[in-house]
Parts: C-alpha cells; sequence; structure tokens
C-alpha cells in the first residue's frame, strides 16, 4: 500500500479525545486570597485512540475569566480508554479582585495533542470560590501592611 491509497488515510478520530468527567476544589480552599494556592483535582479520560505523544498534558486553571498560575498543571499523555485523578495546584494572581468565581480548568488549550473532540476538553467546578482581603488579625499593628487594601 501506499500513502496515497484511502485505506491507510487517518481519520480525524484514529487520535487521543480527553475528558474532563468531573473538577473539585477542597472546600477548605473555597475562600482564599490574592496570591493564595488551590489545590483542585480533576477526573481525566482518554476516550479516544492512544496519546502516543509521550508528552505532557497542559491544563489551564481559570477563576472566572481569570487565567490562573501554574505552578502543577500537566499531567503524563493517557493511552486510549486510560483514566486518571489529577491534583494540580495554581496560584491566584495578585489582580484578581474580592469576590466570588467559579473554578474551571481547560486541558489542553492549544490542542498540542491534536485532540479529536475539544468540546469536552473543559468542566467547572461546583461552587464559588471567595477571594478575601487578609485577616485583620494578622495586620495588627502593621499599618505598611494594609496597603493595597484599603
Amino acid at each position: 500500500m501506499t500513502h496515497d491509497d484511502p485505506a491507510v488515510s487517518v481519520s480525524a478520530s484514529d487520535g487521543p479525545d480527553y475528558l474532563v468527567r468531573f473538577v473539585d476544589v477542597p472546600v477548605y480552599e473555597s475562600t482564599t486570597y490574592r496570591g493564595g494556592v488551590i489545590h483542585p483535582s480533576l477526573g481525566v479520560k482518554n476516550t479516544g485512540m492512544n496519546d502516543t505523544s509521550g508528552d505532557m498534558v497542559n491544563v489551564s486553571g481559570y477563576l472566572g475569566s481569570y487565567l490562573l498560575l501554574p505552578v502543577i498543571s500537566t499531567f503524563p499523555a493517557l493511552m486510549g480508554g486510560q483514566e486518571q485523578t489529577i491534583t494540580l495546584e495554581y496560584k491566584l494572581p495578585d489582580t484578581i479582585e474580592y469576590g466570588g468565581y467559579v473554578f474551571s480548568v481547560m486541558i489542553d488549550p492549544d490542542n498540542l495533542t491534536h485532540d479529536t473532540n475539544t468540546t469536552n476538553n473543559m468542566k467547572k467546578a461546583g461552587g464559588m470560590i471567595s477571594i478575601t482581603s487578609p485577616d485583620d488579625d494578622s495586620f495588627i499593628g502593621c499599618e505598611a501592611c494594609w496597603e493595597g487594601y484599603r
């Protein structure tokens, strides 16, 4: 057979298909602060063919529309049918506004794995994460510490 033979053509369904099954953020991290760190866990399954790239797969984390700073944001490529629960780590940007946000993830945002179905690569966690100002007690007697919070 030659590469021009239709019998050896590669279809779009011959690649990996990463699916985010669930996203959880620990309850004790549902209230945090600017520059804080969160540790979401997510269930990921490759419902497609083997991801033979051998590369690490990137996962972007968001609070609302704010892109979080990755600390641990990758997992090893999965074989077809393989499922894994992973824990990631993201730092909140110092520029995020106070308030409540929904946390979400997107697997392989640049589609480096050539995922065959990118519509199932994003998922939101249940509940909200609240960004609050620092605890008053930690700032007692430190007037300079309050700069930027008033």
